[in-house]
């Protein structure tokens, strides 16, 4: 298929009126008249002429000036996008490590009230300087008993401007909350207060009016558009508010059901001491706690460190490129720097060493619960598909993120509790002169 352009038209029209010419008066050279008509006849063809586009390709361009890619100066309201390292390893080395010492210093605050309480260091304890952990918590649930009761005897008096038709509901629902957080062990507690957190978080995103402000501080963008430095250090704390933070209900669901069957587990053996003798805990939540802010804050900057220093690098050189325009390269590029959030770093690291700290245990399948599979198993298949993803560049989950989550459970099963027992004993914390827990 084929069409006259407006030059050849013109062209066409010149030989046939010069053709006519010549079979008048013997010459090929127009008149006067032949050459009005043939600029009426090309203005005629520039106006009818057909528009010819390029089949069916949408050109899209990538919201940076080719200008600024090149060295050029680029518009004031649009910034090329640099790399941002150093202020995301200061804000989480300072959190993280701020984090962790001040739940090691809670722990050991808390742990110093009880032993008082229960008369350490006094001569009628046998030997024993401070009291067992078993000890402490048995205390602590007994305060709270007598702290819960003293407060149901004052709720009538308080709420008498309530019919009792509202009054003995409120009264029998604070029984059963407070019986609940009596019974239920710190392992459960601990990862149903995290759950409840996230909940709130995932409530406020369907908040119409919220979205903008959820936006900006719980979804982390590794990559700004229009750069400066206050964006930046602002950016920053996203790496770990967006670690709580869920858009979708499925998403947040399925965490908060991994959250609560591994974060057990994982409470469980970070409760326990890695050598004899130990220092005793009051609590064990800070810990737990600890390890989930370090967790998610790892597997957070390992996914914004590798979009900066690998995916970033990719996209600027397709931007450079002369075919930029409709540029595939860069279309892909620039799809795979996607903002992120979740807790599944932190998840993940949890799931993975309580595979390696209990071995024997088995996992099932969400949507198969009756197939039981060996954890180490399962883990190794799920660290498997996290690979394959980062290879294959599939977008549906952050594959870094996994990844670097497994690998820092893997890491504190080997050295995290002693490295908790050691910041509890520089920070003041005092081992036992028996090992009792």
């Amino acid at each position: 298929m084929s069409s006259f352009s407006p030059l050849t038209a013109n062209l066409v029209t010149c030989f046939r009126t010069a053709a006519r010419a010549s079979s008048v008066t013997g010459q090929c050279r127009p008149g006067p008249s032949s050459l009005r008509s043939d600029r009426q006849l090309s203005t005629q063809s520039l106006q009818q002429a057909p528009r010819h586009y390029l089949g069916r390709i949408t050109p899209k361009r990538i919201a940076v000036p080719r200008s600024a890619v090149e060295g050029g100066s680029a518009p004031a309201d649009v910034g090329l996008p640099r790399r941002s390292i150093w202020r995301p390893i200061v804000f989480s080395l300072a959190l993280g490590g701020g984090g962790y010492a001040l739940a090691a210093t809670y722990t050991n605050l808390e742990t110093q009230k009880w032993a008082e309480k229960l008369g350490g260091g006094s001569w009628w304890r046998k030997g024993r300087e401070q009291p067992s952990d078993r000890e402490m918590n048995r205390a602590k649930q007994l305060e709270g008993a007598k702290s819960a009761q003293k407060t149901l005897n004052t709720l009538p008096t308080t709420l008498s401007f309530l019919p009792n038709l509202l009054l003995i509901p409120v009264l029998r629902l604070y029984v059963v909350g407070s019986e609940f957080y009596l019974n239920t062990p710190s392992a459960q507690l601990a990862p149903l207060g995290l759950i409840g957190f996230m909940g709130t978080v995932f409530l406020a995103w369907k908040v119409k009016r919220w979205e903008p402000f959820m936006r900006k501080w719980w979804l982390h963008r590794p990559v700004l558009f229009t750069p400066s430095r206050s964006r930046e250090w602002a950016n920053c704390v996203t790496l770990f508010t967006s670690t709580l933070s869920h858009q979708s209900l499925p998403h947040f669901a399925f965490n908060s059901f991994a959250l609560f069957s591994f974060g057990s587990a994982a409470f469980a053996y970070l409760s326990s001491p890695p050598y004899l003798p130990a220092t005793p805990s009051a609590t064990h939540s800070p810990h737990f706690l600890a390890f989930l802010l370090t967790a998610g804050l790892f597997s957070s900057l390992s996914s914004h460190l590798w979009t900066n220093l690998f995916r970033l690098p990719r996209l600027l050189r397709a931007l450079a490129h002369p075919a930029r325009i409709s540029s595939p390269q860069a279309l892909a590029n620039h799809q795979a720097i996607l903002p992120s959030l979740g807790a599944s770093g932190a998840i993940y690291a949890a799931l993975t060493m309580t595979a390696c700290a209990y071995p024997e245990s088995s996992v099932g399948i969400i949507f198969i619960p009756f197939i039981k599979l060996p954890i180490g198993l399962g883990v190794a298949g799920m660290v498997g598909l996290d690979l394959l993803g980062l290879i294959r560049g599939w977008r549906l989950f952050d594959h870094v993120a996994h990844l670097s989550g497994a690998l820092f459970g893997f890491a504190y099963y080997a050295w995290g509790r002693e490295a908790w027992a050691w910041t509890r004993k520089q920070l003041g914390g005092q081992p036992k002169s028996i090992g009792y827990i």
